[in-house]
């Protein structure tokens, strides 16, 4: 069953959404430091969502289902607001030489990063249903409870693993160096993507499917 978990943790972290694109944002946008600080901030708010779920408080998110409608409708206002000031940022953006990207990308903190990562990931609808939908299908009534929290920290480190590596793999040379000649259409391009993603989710929040 561990290994069962682990592959539905990484397939689920894999899939494109919110937390990809923020991930790759911060990484191409402000170095590999803060991509890292990022997908450690998803990690921890997973770690919350698996708290929850184990300890039972899903059922309450399941029963009162106005509160996962707030919940969704804070993720789409927190990723328009990343949407919208990156394609703000765009239009200060200045073409910089190599040598200078040093520069470029001292201006946001591990520690806003790590901020970033972790609301995206807690007001992260998708995050939300993987726990009460899939995530609580292998705590069967006469699973043990420490099994459980095996299970929660296995889905927190797998998915923080793959976050963390992606991070490394976009902040290379060769991808970094492509990402400062073709920035503004790369940073516009994740500021529409996380705005759609936000017009995704008030759509679905609002029962408009």
């Amino acid at each position: 069953m561990f290994i069962e978990v682990m592959i539905v943790a990484l397939l689920a972290g894999m899939s494109p959404g919110p937390d990809f694109f923020l991930v790759m944002k911060n990484s191409l946008g402000y170095g590999r430091k803060v991509g890292i600080a990022s997908a450690l901030g998803i990690a921890a708010a997973l770690a919350v969502h698996a708290s929850y779920t184990i300890l039972g408080l899903a059922i309450i998110i399941r029963s009162f289902h106005y509160i996962f409608i707030i919940i969704q409708i804070l993720g789409a206002i927190y990723l328009a607001y990343l949407g919208v000031c990156t394609l703000l940022s765009t239009f200060k953006c200045i073409k910089l030489e190599l040598d200078t990207v040093a520069q470029s990308t001292n201006h946001k903190s591990c520690l806003e990063g790590f901020v970033n990562g972790f609301v995206c990931n807690i007001l992260n609808p998708k995050a939300i249903i993987f726990f009460l939908s899939i995530f609580s299908q292998f705590m069967a009534p006469g699973t043990l409870r420490w099994v459980e929290w095996v299970y929660g920290i296995e889905v927190v480190l797998v998915i923080g693993a793959w976050f963390v590596l992606l991070s490394r793999l976009i902040s290379s040379n060769v991808i970094f160096s492509f990402y400062q000649k073709c920035r503004i259409w790369l940073e516009s391009f994740f500021g529409v993507i996380l705005i759609c993603y936000a017009v995704r989710i008030c759509k679905t929040a609002f029962g408009d499917r």
